[in-house]
């Protein structure tokens, strides 16, 4: 038997002839165009058992290179299991970085050389500490958390994409090249790397030793790349490198997910390959074994929106079960209720709801997924599911939200109401109460160590005019009247009575920062405050939910193999659930506004076709259920629906009015079964003969967006 035949006697894996065709081919460059859940993984490791058991390749010449720790582990110990008891030598999986570490190590064994790395929870030097006290010499002021994860965001994109010359380049971090300079000379000074440095220290001693890269040739001659989209421009350097002797170059990606061009990572490398390697054959992966035919249909169709791509023609042999959903909510706490009585509807109003569960195997839990383009649309889910008992796991969130400054500010003004002597609060807030308190007068009036309240200590510690007293004294009664409040009026206090968020707005002005953003985390710790009594209850909250995200604490209610897991879209890449929903789909979170401006001012549609990409990657992490939530507005203010969820909904109407031929049967929401009698497609109109031989025609167009038509 070859290796197919036992794969499928043994182990009941029948690979499609598609799979097989990828998974036999030996020699020269191949592209492996492999959608979502089109069994990749199995073909990469079937290819390897096939060089080594068909075709007499030696294990050890064979190298599979992943992204992350994580995909390498399971495409290991996967290769293992299956053919591991019938090779004897190590087949070499790793990462690219892993592998760049592993030709760094090599050179400093060649020179006697010893560089030390920079990140990594066991080494001495923090890479986040010295970017700190570089942008503070810098700028002479201190960088928040938000805007250091920028800059090393910034560091990675210039280091992927092998920018030399930063003429013409806008950075978001002020000062960007200084900071670049001084950051990258101190490493060097000190024999310091970083992440990063692994990829372009090996890159450069690959190209200037080349005794040791003719080792890695003549080692590794068959070369495996798994996604492949996800390469930028240094990584594709470096593996072009390496199988430019004997060109055996294996590459398995998705141009449809490529989403990381934050880090330098662009699908024209392989959109390219067929350019760069004129042999090449090309490979499609086109079955899905994960989802339903109602959403492979759907996010086929929906990404084929994109210009900038291989055309592909994704299909399934699984069965149609409901088609996705768009929910249209009124604001986030009805997305957020919708979302817990599909949940756990015991703990929500309405519990004759349908759970996502009614479906669920015998045999496990079924898995459920929450998805969000932007971190903090995570808090109020995670509050709500924490408060419920509800199991659930955050996947990779960073998320220090607790540090923030707008919420340091936010609790500043809380924690002052409570205590009048708190000097540190204070200092926090004084000139974002539009209360005309000058840094002066509070040095002046504090320099003197007065044990009273704050503002007694200002107005007995400098002469003041009357009108100033008077003000003060206004403030005093305003924090005392504060403290007294239920959180969330506190938090409507703080925002029209002190105009603090005018305050926010004039600063985002200076310096450059989304007001949007921080509007939305104002509106998060409103959130949470609406299910606290008291403001003492509320700060406790915000500090129980920060341990969450940094992951301190566990609750008892939590286990290994939770049903539900919140995730940004990004780290849901290579994941699969159940259900899926996805949540705070308006335009200002996906595609943001930034992308829409491109597109409609400058005609590039480059950041536009990412997001859709984006988009793509969260429907199609879905199996069965695929819920797409809409908040209508936010603090009263109207919320654009996002551009991709109308690209959806007129795909979903377009198949149902398709089907909406002379004597389609179909059911009507209140009138209940009928044929269509007159039809007109796409028109304004149609017509319905119901069972009781009513006849009625109705609104097309009302009938599609509420849901009240279907085809039997």
């Amino acid at each position: 038997m070859n290796l197919f035949e036992t794969l499928k006697k043994e182990y009941n894996i029948d690979l499609n002839m598609e799979q097989k065709a990828a998974a036999s081919h030996v020699n020269g460059p191949a592209l492996i165009l492999a959608g979502p859940g089109s069994g990749k993984t199995t073909v990469i490791t079937a290819r390897a058992a096939y060089l080594i058991k068909d075709i007499g390749i030696k294990p050890f010449n064979i190298l599979t290179l992943t992204f992350n720790k994580v995909a390498q582990l399971e495409m290991e110990k996967r290769f293992n299991r299956l053919y591991g008891a019938g090779i004897s030598d190590k087949v070499h999986f790793a990462t690219l970085h892993s592998f760049c570490n592993r030709v760094i190590r090599d050179y400093e064994r060649m020179k006697g050389k010893s560089l030390r790395r920079i990140e990594g929870s066991d080494q001495e030097i923090s890479k986040h500490h010295l970017l700190r006290e570089i942008y503070s010499k810098v700028n002479n002021s201190k960088i928040n958390d938000d805007e250091l994860e920028n800059l090393i965001n910034e560091i990675g994109l210039v280091k992927n994409k092998l920018i030399r010359d930063f003429d013409g380049m806008t950075f978001s971090t002020k000062k960007f090249p200084y900071i670049y300079k001084a950051y990258e000379d101190y490493k060097k000074n000190n024999l310091l790397i970083d992440f990063d440095d692994m990829l372009t220290y090996a890159h450069s001693i690959l190209n200037r030793y080349p005794e040791l890269l003719s080792h890695y040739r003549s080692r590794y001659r068959y070369i495996q790349v798994d996604e492949g989209q996800d390469l930028s421009k240094i990584q594709f350097e470096i593996i072009k490198l390496l199988a430019a002797e004997n060109d055996n170059l294996f590459i398995v990606a998705d141009d449809d997910q490529s989403i990381y061009s934050f880090r330098g990572a662009e699908p024209k490398y392989i959109l390219d390959f067929e350019k760069q390697y004129k042999d090449c054959r090309i490979f499609r992966l086109e079955n899905n074994y994960r989802s339903t035919e109602n959403i492979v249909g759907l996010s086929s169709s929906f990404i084929k929106q994109n210009k900038k791509r291989f055309d592909k023609n994704h299909v399934t042999r699984n069965h149609k079960l409901r088609d996705p959903e768009i929910i249209k909510a009124i604001d986030q706490k009805e997305q957020l209720k919708f979302i817990m009585d599909k949940i756990n509807p015991q703990v929500s109003s309405a519990g004759s709801a349908r759970t996502v569960t009614d479906h669920a195997e015998k045999d496990g839990k079924k898995q459920l997924a929450i998805l969000f383009r932007n971190n903090l649309s995570s808090i109020p889910i995670a509050d709500m599911l924490d408060r419920t008992k509800t199991p659930f796991k955050i996947r990779q969130n960073k998320l220090y939200f607790l540090r923030h400054w707008l919420v340091q500010e936010v609790m500043a003004f809380l924690l002052f109401a409570l205590d009048p002597q708190d000097v540190e609060a204070f200092s926090k807030i004084y000139y974002r109460m539009n209360r005309y308190i000058s840094k002066a007068m509070l040095e002046c009036a504090l320099a003197g160590n007065c044990s009273k309240p704050v503002i007694d200590c200002i107005m007995n510690g400098i002469d003041l005019k009357p009108f100033q007293i008077n003000g003060l004294q206004e403030l005093k009664q305003e924090f005392a009247n504060l403290a007294k409040k239920r959180p969330w009026s506190a938090l409507e206090y703080i925002k029209n009575n002190f105009n603090y968020l005018d305050s926010v707005k004039e600063y985002c002005e200076i310096v450059g920062l989304s007001y949007e953003y921080l509007c939305r985390l104002y509106g998060i710790l409103q959130e949470i405050a609406f299910n606290c009594q008291t403001i003492v209850e509320f700060l406790d909250r915000l500090s129980e939910l920060d341990s969450m995200f940094e992951g301190n604490t566990s609750t008892d209610y939590e286990s290994e193999d939770c049903q539900i897991t919140l995730s940004t879209l990004h780290s849901s890449k290579g994941l699969e659930y159940d259900s899926v929903f996805m949540i705070d789909l308006m335009n200002s979170e996906i595609p943001g506004e930034k992308a829409l401006e491109k597109a409609l001012e400058i005609k590039d549609l480059s950041l536009l076709e990412e997001e859709r990409r984006l988009f793509y990657v969260g429907m199609t992490r879905a199996k069965k259920e695929l819920y797409l939530l809409c908040p209508d507005q936010q603090d009263n203010n109207k919320l654009m629906v996002s551009t991709f969820v109308k690209e959806v909904s007129q795909l979903l109407n377009n198949e149902v009015v398709s089907g909406l031929g002379e004597g389609a049967v179909v059911r009507h929401e209140k009138f209940g079964r009928g044929v269509v009698i007159n039809s007109s497609t796409g028109g304004p109109t149609i017509e319905i003969k119901f069972l009781n031989g009513v006849v009625k025609k109705l609104d097309l167009q009302i009938c599609l967006e509420s849901k009240l038509l279907s085809i039997e």
